[in-house]
């Protein structure tokens, strides 16, 4: 009888301990969580404490206060069993892998973030340094039984490690939309596990797109011409094709296929950018934001589209190649700060044919599949590109990371904006030269509107016409 009486109290007494547990739960988690039910839930204490102080009648009240709080502890209780579920699961995989810090110290799952319709994040308490979680990654994928994308260390805090853990599968075809419009100077590519994806130019501003026939490589350059229209970029396109694939932008993108008219507005462009460099000097600044800024003169952003690189240097011309390579050169090592950008299409990467100088210089790269591995080793110092899935429009992003991208398609039918100016039929035109004009040459390249005319009909019939604003320059 005595044995039965004290297991009754112990009993009594764990369920009371319970009870408050969950009286505390429903008090203050509950109130951190959810502010609106915490202020509620003061106001009822307060009233309650009033009433008790005028009436002197307590039992009751306190009795559904703490019916009350309780009652929300349980909620909070049923709320949280699939946190609990899976803290219990990580907990067990990680004492099974022998995955801890020191004796005891083994990671505590914390908490899970959906950041986009393809990925998960799984953030970790912990001391184990993120490189000992990126050696384990293989295992801790089977593990999960989930392919792990990423592992990184929060920024914020060096003890939270977030496991980036693939939720869907990219899709094999995402057709270019407005809606994928980025702000600032960013140049939307494609989609990631983590979203949108793209080209930032303050952060990165050249590029190379790399990819074989039918990878998707002209897609990505149509979508980007087309963003850069709108965000009323100047733009140029060099396309020894003749512009054949980018006909949609012809009345508002000079196409240039001719060696000698490509090597002028190459090193117009490489005058135009030690104009601008002087500009900034003279005010002080050191970029094209801070320039405009204080200006108020409204310098655009020039990006010149080159659709195959390795087809513009290959010319036989010693000296129009020398002139193209130079001028590559110093624009992808000086224009960073002068808004002035090359992206450049190349279908096969090759060392003989990019200088190592233009390569370093080009930190950006976007990738497509190849079947052997020398390319992406030339782009992506890695294997990755080869070990990609065969769809079209797939590829890797190299900025400070990988990334696995699918690409926009732009749709032929996609309508340019009307108010996007046409281009065609302003700017200043250049008169071709015989030979390639030295460097001082081309800072003498304003020409006065009747010499336009003059030279438009001293053409051969072989050149087209340089249309590019370079109303920047200074005679």
């Amino acid at each position: 009888m005595y044995r039965q009486t004290r297991l009754e109290k112990i009993m009594h007494t764990k369920i009371l301990i319970e009870l408050l547990k969950l009286f505390w739960v429903g008090t203050y988690k509950v109130s951190r969580e959810n502010p609106r039910i915490g202020i509620m839930y003061a106001c009822m204490v307060i009233v309650t404490i009033l009433a008790g102080l005028i009436t002197g009648n307590w039992g009751w009240r306190i009795f559904v206060i703490f019916c009350i709080g309780t009652a929300l502890g349980i909620w909070q209780f049923i709320k949280d069993a699939p946190m609990r579920k899976k803290r219990i699961f990580f907990e067990d995989v990680f004492i099974t892998m022998d995955f801890r810090a020191s004796d005891s110290l083994y990671p505590m799952f914390i908490y899970e973030t959906d950041v986009s319709e393809y990925t998960t994040v799984f953030s970790f308490s912990t001391l184990i340094p993120e490189h000992k979680w990126k050696s384990r990654k293989s295992e801790l994928e089977m593990y999960f039984n989930e392919k792990i994308i990423d592992i990184k260390q929060n920024t914020n805090d060096n003890r939270i490690i977030n496991v980036y853990v693939q939720l869907n599968p990219l899709p094999d075809y995402i057709e270019w939309s407005d809606k994928y419009f980025c702000v600032d100077n960013i140049l939307a590519i494609g989609i990631d596990y983590l979203g949108v994806i793209g080209l930032n130019l303050k952060q990165h501003p050249h590029a190379f797109i790399a990819g074989e026939t039918g990878s998707g490589k002209s897609n990505i350059l149509k979508s980007l011409i087309y963003q850069a229209l709108v965000k009323d970029y100047e733009v140029a396109l060099i396309d020894f094709k003749r512009g054949v694939s980018f006909s949609a932008f012809s009345d508002y993108v000079k196409i240039h296929f001719d060696y000698k008219d490509v090597a002028i507005v190459l090193q117009a462009m490489v005058a135009e950018t030690h104009s601008r460099l002087d500009k900034f000097r003279s005010t002080k600044v050191d970029n094209i934001d801070d320039y405009n800024q204080i200006s108020g003169n409204g310098l655009k952003r020039k990006i010149i589209f080159i659709d195959e690189l390795a087809e513009l240097l290959k010319t036989r011309d010693k000296e129009t190649a020398n002139a193209l390579n130079d001028s590559i050169e110093t624009l992808t090592r000086l224009s960073r700060a002068a808004g002035i950008h090359l992206i450049m299409g190349i279908q096969r990467p090759d060392s003989t044919i990019v200088s190592g100088q233009i390569k370093n210089n080009v930190s950006f790269r976007v990738c497509g599949r190849f079947v052997d591995r020398e390319p992406s080793r030339i782009m992506l110092s890695c294997d990755a590109a080869s070990a990609l899935p065969n769809i079209k429009g797939r590829f890797i992003v190299k900025d400070d990371n990988l990334w696995e991208v699918q690409s926009f398609y732009f749709p032929p039918d996609m309508a340019i904006p009307q108010d996007i100016e046409k281009r065609q039929s302003h700017g200043i035109e250049e008169k071709p030269k015989d030979s390639i004009p030295p460097q001082e040459e081309v800072m003498d390249i304003e020409q006065p509107q009747e010499k336009t005319m003059d030279a438009e009909q001293s053409k051969p019939p072989t050149s087209e016409p340089i249309n590019f604003d370079f109303s920047g320059f200074n005679k």
